[in-house]
């Protein structure tokens, strides 16, 4: 092997390493450090007093309530960094798969670049393959709905300052019903249907 063919193949394994690293450490980055943005603290600051009413229904309704939010709320965080990540970094490397064929300087051997734009193709659609296949997306969605569901009844509980607090956690139940109905591929039709059917056996 020659010292440029060696050189060549140096460098497109040192440039394959470089960027996946980058596209790595930034994915890191990202889900890292989403946990530690501040969400749902309005909400949070609003029932802690009632939270702290030890021993009572509206104590322990609200922090039904909360727990669900926050819980929701960092797993749609999570998703849509998964989601997200996976898409910009699919994106990235199938315009570098474009880009380093058009390189005459930093690489000039024809069947590296040729290589190395394969590679970035194939990584590219891979990704785009596992994030469709494992819904990323739907989850993400899934969870910021139940998310806000569970925001906007927090809000009613307040508004009516705990009163009748226990008819809240059908709320609370509903809400997280239709997120797994989500998740699991089903719709929300499904969980109308159950709930009517429980409605009828009640009033039987």
């Amino acid at each position: 092997m020659t010292e440029s063919k060696r050189f060549s193949s140096t460098l497109r394994v040192v440039l394959g390493v470089l960027i996946l690293l980058a596209l790595g450490l930034g994915i890191w980055w990202l889900l890292g450090n989403r946990d530690s943005w501040e969400r749902g603290e309005a909400l949070s600051a609003a029932l802690r007093p009632l939270i702290e009413k030890r021993d009572t229904e509206q104590s322990v309704v609200a922090r039904a309530i909360l727990e669900n939010y926050l819980e929701t709320r960092a797993n749609a965080s999570r998703w849509s960094g998964v989601y997200w990540g996976f898409t910009f970094a699919a994106a990235t490397l199938s315009a570098l798969a474009g880009l380093i064929l058009k390189f005459e300087t930093i690489v000039k051997n024809e069947g590296v670049k040729k290589d190395v734009a394969a590679i970035f193709a194939v990584a590219a659609a891979l990704l785009i393959t596992i994030s469709s296949g494992g819904d990323f997306q739907r989850k993400w969605q899934a969870n910021r709905i139940a998310a806000a569901e569970l925001e906007r009844t927090g809000y009613e509980f307040l508004e009516k300052n705990g009163a009748d607090a226990r008819s809240f956690l059908a709320s609370v139940g509903q809400t997280l019903f239709r997120r797994h109905l989500a998740i699991a591929g089903g719709n929300e039709n499904r969980a109308d249907t159950a709930e009517v059917a429980k409605t009828a056996a009640r009033i039987r």
